[in-house]
């Protein structure tokens, strides 16, 4: 079977999307040759407190940020689907529509220690390839066992991680390109130190985001003023 050249998948809640979320997906995408790669926004994230801007702000930042990097294209059907969500089923929609494409989901290393809870995590592994992108200075090099006893819980999600590590991943990323799904490749990408979080409770304490942020999603957020100090910050 011929396959098509890979695709990237960037998933999250984007409230609001920031620089941290934009330059390690750049970089990695660079690093594995991957030409383009889908932003797509959360409705209501499973995992995670409901968002504060609404669906359309965050779907309309995603999309000026697309405008700004042509890597990048916005993926809207979590948003139309008007439900709460899981990975797994966007990434089975789009193994449908692209039965020769392989497909990259793009994540953060905390992401790839909290795998073992996502919803049908292993399902994953038949529907796509992970690249990893290191954040807040998480490393899975550093990955430590923790075998003086003092959390058993995390020795034992180390001891797992190592295990689907020693079975999944791969060195290069060219490997990505040769089968539709499967593999987890680390890529070395820079870290900054940013959240979504962060942004908003200094949005709504009048402080500067101007280097957290594209210029252009700042601009959106004074015009329709967003994360205003009056707003529920979770």
């Amino acid at each position: 079977m011929q396959l098509a050249p890979p695709l990237g998948i960037f998933g999250g809640t984007f409230d609001p999307i920031h620089n941290g979320h934009i330059y390690p997906v750049l970089e990695g995408a660079k690093k594995a040759n991957i030409k383009k790669v889908a932003l797509m926004p959360c409705y209501i994230p499973s995992h995670k407190n409901p968002a504060t801007a609404s669906s359309e702000d965050r779907l309309k930042m995603v999309e000026l940020v697309c405008a700004e990097h042509p890597l990048f294209y916005p993926d809207s059907r979590d948003i139309n689907r008007g439900k709460p969500t899981f990975s797994v089923d966007s990434l089975t929609e789009l193994r449908e529509a692209m039965p020769t494409t392989p497909l990259c989901f793009f994540i953060g290393t905390d992401s790839l220690q909290n795998l073992f809870t996502w919803h049908d995590w292993p399902r994953l592994f038949s529907l796509c390839h992970f690249v990893v992108c290191d954040r807040n200075g998480g490393s899975v090099k550093n990955l430590k066992d923790h075998s003086d006893g003092s959390s058993k819980l995390l020795a034992e999600g180390s001891s797992k991680l190592k295990t689907l590590l020693n079975k999944r991943q791969i060195f290069n990323p060219m490997e990505l390109h040769k089968s539709l799904a499967g593999h987890i490749y680390v890529a070395n990408t820079q870290t900054l130190t940013v959240s979504s979080s962060k942004v908003r409770q200094q949005l709504a304490k009048n402080q500067s985001v101007e280097s957290f942020l594209p210029a252009t999603i700042l601009e959106y957020i004074q015009q329709h003023k967003l994360y205003q100090p009056s707003a529920d910050f979770c």
